[in-house]
């Protein structure tokens, strides 16, 4: 098999990103102080999410978790940006659950004197301690840098409202703010490994034996990828999270928005009208996808009276059939399952305009009208 660079994955970060499959993949050491990481699947992509909403560490032990460029940690293309412009460095607990405990604090090494060695953590206690004395040495540098980006990605993508060369492309204005303001000094302490063919596995594939029907075989296979960008790694966040704007900036395919709810900053999955946020840190959040298109639904419709005498009726019907006044073979019973998917299509219609508020208000009550007709029918 294909002999991997000499890549670090016991110190510092690895990051590369595929723009086709739109994930990006990193490796770092991983302290697990607080929860067991799992992957949660979210649309197609792998996710990495803590278990508990609690900044609290609960658990009396710690363990690395082992990553390599063979097995690395993977998620949605932009989410390591993404995550550092959203990231609370109010205290080193929310700093914790909303970033470093995906990522770690290897990073962190171009704020930090004699960085202490995080495999030497055997206790929660010995992990926090740490964490708090690099928390404390780089938050200033963090805030700042923090800030840095998001003057940049606001101009960009003109969440600013300010206007300015608002008919320029965005990764026009990407470029010219990075000039401007010297953005590219963030890449003064990454190395960069353009051998990049075995990070999905190369089994099977020798190097003095390769031909062309040999790596086309290892293509199809997924074991060989020549459309991953480069590795880059480094021991400094300034160069990490530069590197990543760099990447989503001159990619002309995404943007940037801030959520219509929460005010994170997020990239729309499937349109780019997305106006609400997916972002989640822990295992049944509610994103703001989710709680945005309910409270949208319910101000759109809420007070139409239709709809009010909707969830009047289906609270009765089915009341009915629960306590057993009705019986749930009876002819009422059938037609309540029939009017409850016609009135959400008729709803769902009024929604998109197709139907006017008195064409729903009218419908809804000729339906409802018919459930006189019908008898309890009880067993």
């Amino acid at each position: 098999m294909l002999k991997s660079p000499n890549i670090p994955s016991n110190y510092g970060f690895g990051i590369w990103f595929n723009k086709k499959e739109k994930r990006e993949y990193y490796v770092t050491p991983l302290v697990n102080c607080q929860v067991k990481f799992y992957k949660n699947i979210n649309f197609k992509y792998g996710e990495l999410l803590l278990t508990t909403e609690s900044p609290k560490f609960k658990k009396p032990v710690c363990d690395v978790i082992k990553n390599n460029y063979y097995s690395p940690m993977e998620e949605r293309y932009g989410m390591f940006l993404i995550k550092f412009l959203n990231a609370d460095f109010t205290d080193v607990f929310s700093a914790y659950k909303t970033f470093f405990a995906f990522y770690g604090i290897e990073f962190l090494k171009e704020y930090v004197n004699n960085f202490p060695d995080i495999h030497s953590c055997k206790t929660a206690n010995d992990y926090l301690n740490l964490l708090t004395k690099v928390f404390k040495n780089s938050k200033e540098n963090l805030i700042s840098l923090q800030k840095d980006i998001r003057e940049c990605v606001d101009f960009t993508y003109n969440l600013d409202n300010s206007n300015s060369y608002n008919d320029v492309y965005p990764h026009i204005r990407y470029l010219s703010h990075a000039l401007k303001n010297d953005l590219y000094r963030y890449t003064n302490n990454t190395n960069v490994y353009f051998n990049k063919l075995f990070v999905n596995g190369t089994d099977g594939l020798s190097p003095n034996l390769a031909n062309p029907t040999k790596v086309s075989k290892s293509i199809k296979d997924g074991k060989l990828s020549y459309k991953l960008s480069n590795i880059y790694h480094s021991t400094a966040l300034s160069n990490i999270v530069f590197i990543s704007l760099d990447e989503i900036a001159l990619n002309t395919y995404v943007t940037i928005k801030k959520c219509q709810n929460c005010g994170k900053y997020f990239i729309p999955i499937s349109k780019e009208s997305e106006i609400y946020c997916d972002i989640m840190y822990y295992d049944k959040e509610k994103t703001c996808r989710v709680k945005g298109a309910a409270e949208t639904f319910k101000k759109n419709i809420g007070d139409v009276e239709a709809y009010k005498l909707y969830k009047k009726t289906y609270q009765k019907i089915l009341m009915q059939i629960q306590r057993g006044k009705t019986s749930p073979y009876s002819e009422k019973a059938k037609y309540f399952t029939q009017w409850k998917q016609q009135s959400q299509q008729y709803l769902k219609r009024y929604k998109k305009g197709s139907i006017s508020e008195n064409d729903l208000n009218e419908w809804m009550q000729k339906s409802v009208d018919k459930f006189d007709k019908y008898k309890d029918n009880i067993i």
